[in-house]
């Protein structure tokens, strides 16, 4: 059953891994025809994964201990990584004549809210996976703790996504976040302590996915019922007219959401006039994704500090902090009076982080993504991108048309291997001073966002 995040609820407990080689197995088996029938990839193309192969071998021979920096771009992520190291990595190391001592595997880092909306089975099977769950919107030092312990000492490396959250895109890396970079840096300096000496590596992998020619027709039909909740009437699409209706339904939404919040959110939600008049639509998008914030924000009392991304995340853990009480010993026995200020609290909390999800879901749409390779593929993921905003903005109404996410076909899932790059040899420096640190980490999270950028193959349907 859901959590209520309308009432205070105890605090989020942290769940530690708790790796659990019979479940694995099971996972294991299942995992091709859940990528088949579940999320109806039909086909997978693997490529470079030798050099997987290579750092598997160095990891299990003791020569090496690495991290994985995989792309992020949907839900399915996980279930493409598990393809990979449980099927692509073993075939390929069969060709190449390579035994492994056992069959590879990863721990992995998850979000700890993720149990909130998939279900509580999280909760138990992640971390028989080897999952570490961590609360994203602050400093959490005993997730950091295991992480890095697992870095160092586990029986299998770690994998991170370091865009954060799913970016909706397959041929755009999204915004990188240093903690990676950083987390190499720190898991390097511990080998270096105990007196080890293994190669500290990060290995970048790229998962994109592609959908058919056939999807047009879905496409269409998609811009068709989003026109039809929006009030707006036309006639039928054709392959001329598809990208502008698309782009005229992007600027409908954004004048229309907009001009909301300006009459009803006042000085939290007003915008200079030349972003106003300006045609561009990134501009106006970017700046609609700042004036919602700007209302969760005032809600919160937090100032706006860094970029969209890290805004989301201050305002997720502040919502939490308000319905998971860390600061009530007994939540199951307050007294009338002090429940009722809670669950008060509590909803207050949930509505305002609703304006937060809405600008969280803008935050991924871009104005010329689309325009750049008019694929289906990239049709596809601008309308889920819209079509979530959507389905949050309308998740009160038992009749929205967006209540159930529309079928575009079959998919290829497309995941490919960076050469690995070497934390250790940059560790000199790194230790020179906290400049230079600073400095390593954001080359290091530069270099491991030109990795991924250049694994991405360019749609040709």
């Amino acid at each position: 059953m859901a959590v209520d995040l309308t009432r205070a609820q105890p605090p989020l407990k942290v769940y530690p891994p708790k790796p659990n080689q019979f479940l694995l197995n099971i996972i294991r088996l299942v995992t091709p025809f859940w990528l088949r029938w579940q999320c109806g990839i039909k086909q997978i193309e693997t490529r470079y994964i030798d050099r997987l192969v290579d750092v598997t071998k160095k990891f299990q021979d003791g020569k090496s201990r690495y991290l994985i920096a995989f792309r992020h771009p949907t839900t399915d992520d996980p279930f493409a990584m598990l393809y990979l190291l449980s099927y692509a990595v073993p075939e390929q190391a069969q060709e190449m004549g390579i035994k492994f001592a056992q069959t590879p595997h990863s721990g992995f880092v998850y979000d700890r809210g993720i149990s909130l909306w998939a279900g509580e089975y999280i909760n138990w099977l992640f971390p028989a996976l080897g999952g570490i769950s961590i609360f994203r919107g602050k400093l959490d030092r005993p997730a950091l703790s295991l992480m890095r312990k697992q870095i160092t000492n586990g029986k299998e490396p770690l994998s991170m996504a370091p865009e954060g959250g799913t970016n909706g895109k397959s041929e755009t890396v999204a915004e990188l976040e240093p903690g990676i970079a950083q987390i190499g840096f720190w898991s390097a300096e511990d080998l270096q302590k105990e007196g080890r000496t293994e190669e500290m590596l990060i290995v970048p992998i790229g998962i994109q996915y592609e959908y058919s020619a056939e999807a047009w027709t879905a496409i269409d039909q998609t811009i068709t019922i989003i026109e039809k909740e929006c009030g707006i009437s036309k006639p039928a699409i054709t392959s001329d007219t598809r990208y502008q209706r698309l782009y005229d339904l992007g600027n409908y939404l954004v004048q229309w959401v907009g001009d909301y919040y300006k009459t009803f959110y006042g000085n939290y939600a007003q915008t200079d006039k030349a972003v106003t008049d300006t045609d561009d639509l990134l501009t106006r998008l970017e700046d609609l994704a700042d004036r919602i914030l700007s209302v969760s924000e005032m809600s919160f009392g937090i100032k706006a500090k860094g970029t969209p991304i890290d805004r989301c995340r201050r305002l997720e853990q502040a919502g939490w902090d308000r319905i998971f009480r860390n600061d009530i010993k007994d939540i199951e026995h307050l007294s009338s009076i002090e429940r009722s200020f809670a669950d008060q609290l509590a909803l207050e909390s949930h509505y305002s982080n609703w304006h937060m999800r809405i600008a969280e879901s803008l935050i991924g749409v871009t104005s010329d993504y689309v325009l750049q390779n008019p694929s289906p593929s990239r049709y596809i993921e601008v309308l889920k991108l819209m079509w979530s905003v959507l389905q949050r903005v309308t998740e009160r109404d038992p009749k929205s048309a967006f209540k159930a996410d529309p079928n575009f076909g079959d998919r290829k899932l497309i995941i490919s291997v960076a050469e690995p790059l070497s934390v250790s040899d940059r560790l000199t420096e790194y230790q020179s001073s906290r400049t230079a640190a600073k400095e390593c980490t954001r080359k290091l999270t530069e270099e491991i966002f030109n990795s991924l950028n250049n694994l991405i193959i360019k749609s040709t349907i």
